[in-house]
């Protein structure tokens, strides 16, 4: 069943929270500096969204929460290496100016869609589903 881009970006929201803030006041009181802090989540975030899905069962916690999951599209667990691309394949959404152009074709794919895939999600061959 086709989610809803608020429910979307609130998993990201979540799981950002969840890594970012606790995660780098952790290494800010370790007396790591903000600018290796940053660097170190933000690959521990990358990391997250590959191994958590992939172990958990195409859970993440922002995901699990609101009730959503990625899957394959023929609603299987999808492998690490889709996994991977999928998250590789975000990189361009930080691309500056052309990833906010990146960003909205994603979001106007998902709304347009039936099955609700944003850009990543039809390039990775995943989706994610309601639960």
């Amino acid at each position: 069943m086709k989610t809803k881009l608020t429910s979307r970006i609130g998993a990201v929201i979540v799981d950002n929270i969840v890594l970012y803030a606790a995660g780098f006041g952790v290494l800010i009181q370790l007396g790591v500096s903000r600018d290796r802090a940053l660097v170190i989540i933000s690959i521990m975030f990358v990391l997250y969204s590959i191994l958590t899905p992939t172990f958990c069962k195409g859970y993440q916690l922002g995901k699990y929460l609101l009730g959503m999951k990625i899957v394959t599209d023929t609603y299987n667990q999808p492998s690490f290496f889709k996994l991977a691309i999928r998250e590789l394949i975000k990189v361009m959404y930080a691309i500056p100016v052309i990833g906010i152009i990146f960003i909205l074709v994603s979001q106007f794919l998902m709304g347009k869609r039936e099955d609700g895939k944003m850009l990543h999600d039809l390039i990775a061959g995943t989706k994610v589903i309601r639960i």
